[in-house]
C-alpha cells in the first residue's frame, strides 16, 4: 500500500546513515589544521557556524536527489514537497550525529560509530512493528522519542499519506493483512502530538530540537575536546 510505513523505515534509515557519514568530514577531515588555527586564536564559534552553514546546502541538495528518485519510482500519490520535507528534517537530525561523532572520536572510527548509532536508533528503536509495544507512556517511550529519527520522520510521512489517501481499516478492498497493518500504523503514528500542534508538526518540532541539541553537543566537543593539542 502507498501508505505503508515499512518502506519509509528503510528509506529514512538509509538517508540518516548517508547524511551522518557524509557529515563526519566536516570536522573530522582536517583536525590537525583546526588545532593549529585554534592555538593561533581562530574564533571557534565562527569556524563552527561557517562549516555547518555551508554544509546545509549539501544536505538539501542530497536529500532532494535521494527522495526524488524514490518518488519517481514509487509514485506515493502525495505532493512531492510534502513527501520531501520529512526527509529533510531527518537529514537535519542525522547530520547532527555526524557532527557530534566527528568531534568526539578519531576519524578512522567515525564511520563505524555513527553507523552503529543510526542502526540502533533508526532501524531498531524506530521500527513501526516494535513501536506499538514501546509507546506505552513508560521509560522506553521517552528514550525512543528522544533518540529515534525514524519514529518522528515516518510519523510525518504517514500523517500526510493518511490525510491525502484517507485509507480506512473498514475498506473492503484491503486484505486482512493490510487492514491489520493499517491499524498498527494508526495506533503508533496517530498517538502523540505536542499541545495540539498536529502529528506532522510534532514530528517536525522534535526533529528540529534533536538536530539543534546535537549541534550544540558538537560545538562543545569541538571547543573542549583535545585541548592538549590546541597549543
Amino acid at each position: 500500500p502507498k501508505w505503508s510505513c515499512m518502506a519509509l523505515l528503510n528509506l529514512h534509515t538509509a538517508l540518516a546513515l548517508l547524511m551522518s557519514i557524509f557529515c563526519l568530514q566536516i570536522f573530522g577531515a582536517d583536525q590537525p589544521v583546526f588545532w593549529r588555527e585554534s592555538a593561533s586564536g581562530i574564533s571557534v564559534p565562527s569556524y563552527f557556524l561557517s562549516r555547518i552553514t555551508v554544509n546545509t546546502l549539501d544536505l538539501v541538495v542530497q536529500t532532494f536527489a535521494f527522495t526524488a528518485v524514490y518518488f519517481i519510482c514509487r509514485q506515493p500519490k502525495v505532493p512531492y514537497w510534502l513527501f520531501f520535507l520529512p526527509f529533510l528534517f531527518t537529514a537535519f537530525a542525522a547530520s547532527g550525529w555526524g557532527f557530534l561523532v566527528s568531534t568526539l572520536v578519531p576519524p578512522r572510527h567515525g564511520p563505524f560509530v555513527v553507523s552503529l548509532i543510526v542502526f540502533i536508533i533508526c532501524g531498531l528503536l524506530g521500527n513501526p512493528s516494535s513501536l506499538e509495544d514501546v509507546l506505552d507512556g513508560g521509560f522506553m517511550e521517552v528514550v525512543v522519542s528522544m533518540l529515534s529519527m525514524t519514529r518522528w520522520g515516518i510519523q510525518m510521512n504517514f500523517d500526510t499519506a493518511f490525510e491525502v489517501l484517507k485509507p480506512s481499516p473498514m475498506d473492503p478492498g484491503l486484505t486482512a493483512k493490510e487492514q491489520s497493518l493499517l491499524m498498527t500504523n494508526l495506533s503508533v503514528f496517530k498517538l502523540r502530538e505536542l499541545g495540539g500542534a498536529g502529528y506532522w508538526w510534532t514530528g517536525a518540532i522534535v526533529l528540529l530540537l534533536m538536530g539543534t541539541v546535537l549541534r550544540v553537543g558538537a560545538f562543545l566537543g569541538l571547543r573542549f575536546m583535545h585541548l592538549d593539542k590546541q597549543v
